[in-house]
Protein backbone atom coordinates (compact mmCIF):
# COMPACT_ATOMS: atom_id res chain seq x y z
CA UNK A 1 0.00 0.00 0.00
CA UNK A 2 2.74 2.18 0.77
CA UNK A 3 4.92 1.68 -1.81
CA UNK A 4 1.79 1.74 -4.04
CA UNK A 5 1.01 5.25 -2.92
CA UNK A 6 4.80 6.48 -3.32
CA UNK A 7 4.20 5.66 -7.03
CA UNK A 8 1.40 7.89 -7.37
CA UNK A 9 3.02 10.69 -5.79
CA UNK A 10 6.11 10.25 -8.59
CA UNK A 11 3.57 10.08 -10.91
CA UNK A 12 1.90 12.93 -9.61
CA UNK A 13 4.97 14.91 -10.06
CA UNK A 14 6.41 13.33 -12.77
CA UNK A 15 2.63 14.69 -14.55
CA UNK A 16 3.65 18.26 -13.30
CA UNK A 17 6.84 18.05 -14.46
CA UNK A 18 6.16 17.03 -18.17
CA UNK A 19 3.44 19.13 -19.08
CA UNK A 20 6.24 22.24 -19.32
CA UNK A 21 8.54 22.06 -22.94
CA UNK A 22 12.08 21.51 -21.85
CA UNK A 23 11.33 19.42 -19.20
CA UNK A 24 12.33 15.70 -19.83
CA UNK A 25 10.31 12.71 -18.37
CA UNK A 26 13.15 10.24 -18.92
CA UNK A 27 15.44 12.86 -16.95
CA UNK A 28 12.71 12.15 -13.90
CA UNK A 29 12.85 8.87 -14.77
CA UNK A 30 16.45 8.34 -14.15
CA UNK A 31 16.39 11.06 -10.95
CA UNK A 32 13.95 8.81 -9.68
CA UNK A 33 16.01 5.27 -10.01
CA UNK A 34 13.08 4.23 -11.97
CA UNK A 35 14.32 4.35 -15.70
CA UNK A 36 16.57 1.08 -16.12
CA UNK A 37 14.01 -1.34 -14.87
CA UNK A 38 11.47 0.57 -16.61
CA UNK A 39 12.62 0.38 -19.91
CA UNK A 40 13.46 -3.56 -19.26
CA UNK A 41 9.43 -3.65 -18.16
CA UNK A 42 8.12 -1.96 -21.01
CA UNK A 43 10.15 -4.24 -23.97
CA UNK A 44 8.63 -7.25 -21.65
CA UNK A 45 5.55 -5.49 -21.47
CA UNK A 46 4.79 -5.68 -17.96
CA UNK A 47 2.75 -2.55 -17.52
CA UNK A 48 0.92 -4.16 -14.39
CA UNK A 49 3.15 -2.55 -11.02
CA UNK A 50 3.12 0.73 -13.02
CA UNK A 51 -0.73 0.96 -12.46
CA UNK A 52 -0.10 3.81 -9.96
CA UNK A 53 2.51 5.59 -11.36
CA UNK A 54 0.23 6.03 -14.50
CA UNK A 55 -2.63 7.27 -12.66
CA UNK A 56 -0.22 9.65 -10.81
CA UNK A 57 0.83 10.73 -14.19
CA UNK A 58 -2.67 11.54 -14.93
CA UNK A 59 -3.47 13.20 -12.28
CA UNK A 60 -0.69 15.43 -12.67
CA UNK A 61 -0.78 16.47 -16.07
CA UNK A 62 -4.80 17.22 -15.21
CA UNK A 63 -3.66 19.40 -12.56
CA UNK A 64 -0.82 21.02 -14.51
CA UNK A 65 -2.38 21.36 -17.46
CA UNK A 66 -5.31 23.70 -15.41
CA UNK A 67 -3.25 25.89 -13.69
CA UNK A 68 -0.71 26.29 -16.24
CA UNK A 69 -3.92 27.21 -18.95
CA UNK A 70 -5.72 29.45 -16.40
CA UNK A 71 -2.05 31.72 -16.24
CA UNK A 72 -1.72 31.08 -19.95
CA UNK A 73 -5.27 32.47 -20.50
CA UNK A 74 -4.77 35.67 -17.76
CA UNK A 75 -0.70 36.39 -18.53
CA UNK A 76 -0.42 34.80 -22.32
CA UNK A 77 2.88 37.06 -22.56
CA UNK A 78 4.82 36.18 -19.38
CA UNK A 79 3.58 32.32 -19.72
CA UNK A 80 4.72 32.23 -23.37
CA UNK A 81 8.32 33.87 -22.50
CA UNK A 82 8.83 31.37 -19.86
CA UNK A 83 8.00 28.24 -22.13
CA UNK A 84 10.37 29.90 -24.68
CA UNK A 85 13.40 30.26 -22.26
CA UNK A 86 12.30 27.06 -21.01
CA UNK A 87 12.03 25.18 -24.30
CA UNK A 88 15.15 26.69 -26.30
CA UNK A 89 17.89 25.96 -22.80
CA UNK A 90 16.61 22.27 -23.19
CA UNK A 91 18.74 22.02 -26.79
CA UNK A 92 21.29 21.95 -24.01
CA UNK A 93 20.06 18.45 -23.14
CA UNK A 94 19.19 17.30 -26.29
CA UNK A 95 23.13 17.70 -27.26
CA UNK A 96 26.12 17.34 -26.53
CA UNK A 97 27.67 21.14 -25.86
CA UNK A 98 31.11 19.45 -25.08
CA UNK A 99 31.46 17.90 -28.38
CA UNK A 100 32.70 20.05 -31.24
CA UNK A 101 30.21 20.03 -34.16
CA UNK A 102 31.27 18.20 -37.45
CA UNK A 103 29.66 20.53 -40.54
CA UNK A 104 27.05 17.96 -41.28
CA UNK A 105 25.84 18.06 -37.42
CA UNK A 106 25.40 22.34 -39.05
CA UNK A 107 23.71 21.33 -41.95
CA UNK A 108 21.13 18.88 -39.47
CA UNK A 109 20.70 21.30 -37.47
CA UNK A 110 20.32 24.25 -39.91
CA UNK A 111 17.41 21.48 -41.60
CA UNK A 112 15.77 21.18 -38.28
CA UNK A 113 15.48 24.88 -37.44
CA UNK A 114 14.04 25.71 -41.22
CA UNK A 115 11.75 22.53 -41.55
CA UNK A 116 10.34 23.21 -37.44
CA UNK A 117 9.79 27.13 -38.61
CA UNK A 118 7.75 26.25 -41.61
CA UNK A 119 6.09 23.51 -40.63
CA UNK A 120 4.86 24.89 -37.20
CA UNK A 121 1.14 26.67 -36.60
CA UNK A 122 0.14 30.09 -35.52
CA UNK A 123 1.24 31.68 -32.66
CA UNK A 124 0.19 29.89 -29.08
CA UNK A 125 -2.34 32.22 -27.67
CA UNK A 126 -4.97 29.60 -26.14
CA UNK A 127 -7.79 30.81 -28.14
CA UNK A 128 -8.00 28.16 -30.86
CA UNK A 129 -10.30 28.77 -33.42
CA UNK A 130 -11.84 24.94 -32.67
CA UNK A 131 -10.86 22.84 -29.95
CA UNK A 132 -11.02 19.29 -32.32
CA UNK A 133 -8.24 18.55 -33.97
CA UNK A 134 -7.24 15.89 -36.74
CA UNK A 135 -7.82 12.06 -34.60
CA UNK A 136 -4.52 10.60 -36.29
CA UNK A 137 -2.18 14.11 -35.61
CA UNK A 138 -3.65 13.60 -32.15
CA UNK A 139 -2.86 10.26 -32.55
CA UNK A 140 0.86 10.30 -33.54
CA UNK A 141 1.40 13.32 -31.48
CA UNK A 142 0.48 10.76 -28.25
CA UNK A 143 2.91 7.96 -30.07
CA UNK A 144 5.90 10.12 -30.34
CA UNK A 145 6.08 12.54 -27.25
CA UNK A 146 5.44 9.70 -25.27
CA UNK A 147 7.96 7.47 -26.63
CA UNK A 148 10.04 10.42 -27.17
CA UNK A 149 9.79 10.49 -23.05
CA UNK A 150 11.45 7.70 -22.59
CA UNK A 151 14.65 8.70 -24.04
CA UNK A 152 16.56 11.18 -20.94
CA UNK A 153 17.10 14.80 -22.55
CA UNK A 154 14.43 14.58 -25.02
CA UNK A 155 11.11 16.90 -23.75
CA UNK A 156 8.50 14.74 -24.49
CA UNK A 157 6.34 18.21 -24.54
CA UNK A 158 8.63 20.21 -27.37
CA UNK A 159 7.16 17.00 -29.90
CA UNK A 160 3.66 18.68 -29.17
CA UNK A 161 4.75 22.47 -30.52
CA UNK A 162 6.57 20.72 -33.75
CA UNK A 163 3.45 19.37 -34.69
CA UNK A 164 1.46 22.59 -33.44
CA UNK A 165 -0.99 20.46 -30.75
CA UNK A 166 0.55 21.68 -27.29
CA UNK A 167 -2.29 24.56 -27.37
CA UNK A 168 -4.91 22.54 -28.39
CA UNK A 169 -3.41 19.79 -25.76
CA UNK A 170 -3.66 21.50 -23.41
CA UNK A 171 -7.40 22.99 -23.36
CA UNK A 172 -8.50 19.47 -24.35
CA UNK A 173 -6.94 18.66 -20.92
CA UNK A 174 -8.64 22.06 -19.21
CA UNK A 175 -12.21 20.88 -20.67
CA UNK A 176 -11.98 17.43 -20.75
CA UNK A 177 -12.69 16.94 -24.30
CA UNK A 178 -12.97 13.35 -23.96
CA UNK A 179 -12.32 12.50 -27.98
CA UNK A 180 -9.25 14.77 -28.62
CA UNK A 181 -7.80 12.80 -25.08
CA UNK A 182 -9.00 9.25 -25.86
CA UNK A 183 -6.92 9.43 -29.32
CA UNK A 184 -3.94 11.13 -27.87
CA UNK A 185 -4.24 8.94 -24.80
CA UNK A 186 -4.38 5.85 -27.45
CA UNK A 187 -1.34 6.92 -29.01
CA UNK A 188 0.61 8.04 -25.97
CA UNK A 189 -0.06 4.04 -24.95
CA UNK A 190 1.04 2.88 -28.23
CA UNK A 191 4.13 5.00 -28.26
CA UNK A 192 5.37 3.62 -25.29
CA UNK A 193 4.73 0.05 -25.66
CA UNK A 194 5.53 0.09 -29.65
CA UNK A 195 7.90 3.03 -30.45
CA UNK A 196 10.06 3.10 -27.25
CA UNK A 197 11.97 -0.08 -27.72
CA UNK A 198 12.71 0.83 -30.99
CA UNK A 199 13.01 4.41 -30.60
CA UNK A 200 16.24 4.30 -28.15
CA UNK A 201 17.52 1.74 -30.76
CA UNK A 202 17.72 4.08 -33.21
CA UNK A 203 18.64 6.75 -31.23
CA UNK A 204 21.66 5.22 -29.74
CA UNK A 205 22.64 4.29 -32.99
CA UNK A 206 22.53 7.85 -34.54
CA UNK A 207 22.49 9.85 -31.68
CA UNK A 208 24.29 12.67 -33.18
CA UNK A 209 22.38 13.39 -36.07
CA UNK A 210 18.90 12.59 -34.26
CA UNK A 211 19.69 14.82 -31.52
CA UNK A 212 20.85 17.89 -33.62
CA UNK A 213 17.98 17.46 -35.97
CA UNK A 214 15.45 17.63 -32.73
CA UNK A 215 17.53 20.42 -31.61
CA UNK A 216 16.80 22.37 -34.76
CA UNK A 217 13.06 21.25 -34.85
CA UNK A 218 13.00 22.49 -31.28
CA UNK A 219 14.80 26.03 -32.15
CA UNK A 220 12.33 26.36 -35.53
CA UNK A 221 9.04 25.42 -33.78
CA UNK A 222 10.15 27.93 -31.01
CA UNK A 223 8.33 30.74 -33.19
CA UNK A 224 5.22 29.84 -31.94
CA UNK A 225 5.80 30.81 -28.50
CA UNK A 226 7.33 34.99 -29.53
CA UNK A 227 5.38 37.18 -26.89
CA UNK A 228 3.22 39.65 -28.68
CA UNK A 229 4.86 42.52 -26.72
CA UNK A 230 8.36 42.97 -25.15
CA UNK A 231 8.98 44.49 -21.91
CA UNK A 232 10.81 44.38 -18.79
CA UNK A 233 8.63 41.35 -17.50
CA UNK A 234 9.06 39.31 -20.34
CA UNK A 235 12.51 39.71 -20.39
CA UNK A 236 12.70 38.45 -16.78
CA UNK A 237 10.55 35.30 -16.86
CA UNK A 238 12.58 34.72 -20.95
CA UNK A 239 15.54 34.87 -18.57
CA UNK A 240 14.67 32.55 -15.26
CA UNK A 241 12.85 29.78 -17.11
CA UNK A 242 16.50 29.77 -19.56
CA UNK A 243 18.40 29.74 -16.66
CA UNK A 244 16.94 27.09 -13.91
CA UNK A 245 16.12 25.15 -17.10
CA UNK A 246 19.92 25.39 -18.98
CA UNK A 247 21.09 24.34 -15.28
CA UNK A 248 18.64 21.66 -14.59
CA UNK A 249 20.21 20.30 -17.93
CA UNK A 250 23.44 19.24 -16.15
CA UNK A 251 22.02 16.48 -14.69
CA UNK A 252 20.60 15.42 -18.27
CA UNK A 253 23.77 15.17 -19.69
CA UNK A 254 25.62 13.93 -16.00
CA UNK A 255 23.08 10.82 -16.98
CA UNK A 256 23.90 10.27 -20.87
Amino acid sequence: MVNNLLSVLKGFILGLIIVLPGMSGGTVFVILGMYENMIKDIVRFNIKPYIPLLLGIAGGIYIGGNIFTVFFLSHRDITAALLLGALLASVRAVIDVKQRPHIKHLLILFFGVVFGYFTAGESISMFPSKIEANPWLLFIGGAFSSAAMIIPGIPGSSVLFILSIYDTMLLSIKELHISNLLFFGVGSIGGILLLANMLEKIYDKHRDLLSYLFAGLIIGSSRTLLPYDINTAIVLAFSLAFVVVWRLSKSTLAAQ
